[in-house]
Formats: structure tokens, sequence, C-alpha cells
């Protein structure tokens, strides 16, 4: 069994590995463009002000904790994966892909992702997972790094939704490829603070003010706006909202804004609200006799 001084090696080394990966390299660059460009906007007061730098520190604590944790997260959905095995559901071919394109199978990929993606994420807004993707909303300061703010059960449950929604197409492990990189640059342009609409495109390709709307902290927005990518998702099933340029307030009420501790225990404080809510109204029901006692 790994002892604990191994397992923070480990976490290290892999620390190690993602600052060493030239992506990584790319991915600070278009981050400092992004906030160069923000100051030359703004103004360095607005965009370096005290509350953006609260934000932005306590997501990269929360992105640092992850990568400690992530190991248990990809055990667990190994163990989804075997049980998805077990039903013997049938997949489609994988021959059937081979011959197609690089780059047609990497939109393929792309497609079929955000797809499960859109359910995953309209999922992770109903109560019992809300806990969970509430991490992602607690930041009042949606900027690029916002991507990196999710809980690392998110990761699981995502991870989940693609063996469950995908594994039955057959489509290689690599088929997004180089297109997984265009799609985490693209969801940290949808986090910047710009109000760009896209226009007659706005339906095909998110943009910020697709995306900053889904981050609103007002009841008309809750829920809405989940896919990624292709917002004609969200158009399909009944979720699209874009009334115009996002000025309400972003975050989450009720869910801390930058209390690290707090967001990282954040689904078993609400897990052990609500199930401790649930049991109250099961025994008032009983004392009533609207349901029988066990």
């Amino acid at each position: 069994m790994e002892s604990v001084g191994e397992y923070i090696i480990a976490r290290f080394e892999a620390w190690r590995r993602l600052a060493s990966d030239p992506s990584y390299y790319f991915l600070a660059a278009f981050l400092l463009i992004l906030l160069g460009c923000d100051i030359a906007r703004k103004g360095w007061r607005r965009s370096l002000s005290r509350r953006a730098i609260e934000s932005v520190a306590a997501t990269l604590a929360i992105f640092h904790i992850n990568l400690f944790l992530l190991p248990g997260v990809w055990l667990l959905s190994d163990q989804v994966k075997q049980g998805y095995d077990l039903l013997g559901i049938p997949s489609i071919p994988g021959r059937v892909w081979t011959d197609l394109p690089t780059w047609l199978l990497s939109f393929f990929g792309i497609v079929a992702a955000d797809f499960a993606n859109y359910w995953n994420h309209r999922l992770m807004h109903m109560r019992w997972l809300w806990p969970v993707h509430a991490i992602h909303h607690s930041d009042p300061v949606v900027n690029g790094l916002t991507t990196y703010r999710i809980h690392v059960l998110e990761n699981l449950v995502m991870w989940a939704s693609y063996t469950i929604l995908l594994t039955w197409i057959g489509l290689p492990r690599d088929a997004i490829g180089y297109g997984a990189i265009v799609v985490l640059f693209h969801n940290i342009y949808v986090h910047t603070d710009l109000d760009w609409g896209h226009g007659p495109f706005r339906l095909l390709i998110a943009s910020p003010r697709f995306h900053r709307w889904h981050h609103a902290d007002v009841p008309a927005a809750y829920g809405k706006n989940l896919a990624n990518v292709f917002p004609f998702f969200d158009w399909m099933f009944g979720t699209y909202r874009v009334p115009g340029p996002c000025n309400v307030p972003l975050g989450a009420t009720g869910v801390p804004r930058n209390d690290v501790l707090k967001l990282t225990l954040w689904p078993l404080i609400e897990w052990s609200r609500l199930s401790i809510g649930l049991l109250s109204r099961r025994r008032h029901q009983v004392d009533r006799g609207d349901v029988p006692a066990e």
C-alpha cells in the first residue's frame, strides 16, 4: 500500500510533469495575454483589484488541491468503467472510425464530448449534485482562470458521463486529439470579461456573453446556457437564454466565495445538510401517519 510520503512525491511528480509540458507554457502565455488585454481595457486598478486577486488566489489553491486528489478520482472512474463493461452494452466497432480524416474524427469527438458535457452539466445543476458544481459558480469575479475552479468530484461526474453516454459510440480514446487543446483555450475564452455575443454565429460557438449569463446570480439564469462549446444544444433542449449584455451580479448565493477550505468540503457539508433535512421530513411524515413506520 502506498505510503503518505510516496503519495505526496507522486503528486509532486505529476505537478512537475504538468509544469514541464510545452502546452502548459502556451496556456500560461495565453492567460498572460488575456490579463494584459484586461488591464489595457479596464486599467490596472479595476483589473487587479483586491477582490479579483483574492478570487484568483482561491482558484489557484483549489487547482493545486485537485492535483493531490485526482488519483482517487481516477480509481473511482475506473470502477465506473468496469461496471459499465459488465453490462455488456454493444458498441459501434472502432474500425468504423479508422478511415476518417483526423480533422473530421476530432470534430466528431468534440461534438460528442460537448453533448455529454451538456447533460452532465444539466445534472449538476440539480439538487444533489449542485454542491459539487457550486464551487465553479462560487467565483464572484469570473475570468479565464475560473475554468480551473472546479471541485475534484466534478471530474468524476464528467468522466462517468463520458463512460455512460459515449462508450457505445466506439470512438478511439484519442479521437479529439489536438482538438482538446482548442476546447481548453475556448473554455478559458468564454470565461473572460468580454461582452462578445458572436452575432449570427451565437448558436454555433459559445461566446463570453453566452457563458456569462450561465454564471449570472439571478433566478432567471439558473440552469441556463449549459453547453460548453455548442449553444445549439441549449436551443434544442430549452435552456438557451441570452437576453442581451450581462450586467447582473455573478456567483452563487449561499456558497462561500473564496474560502478554499469550505469550498473543498462544500459537497460533504451540503450533502449532510440535505440528508438531515430528508430524514427530518421523513420522521415528520411518519409522526403524522402519512407514511407507515418501518
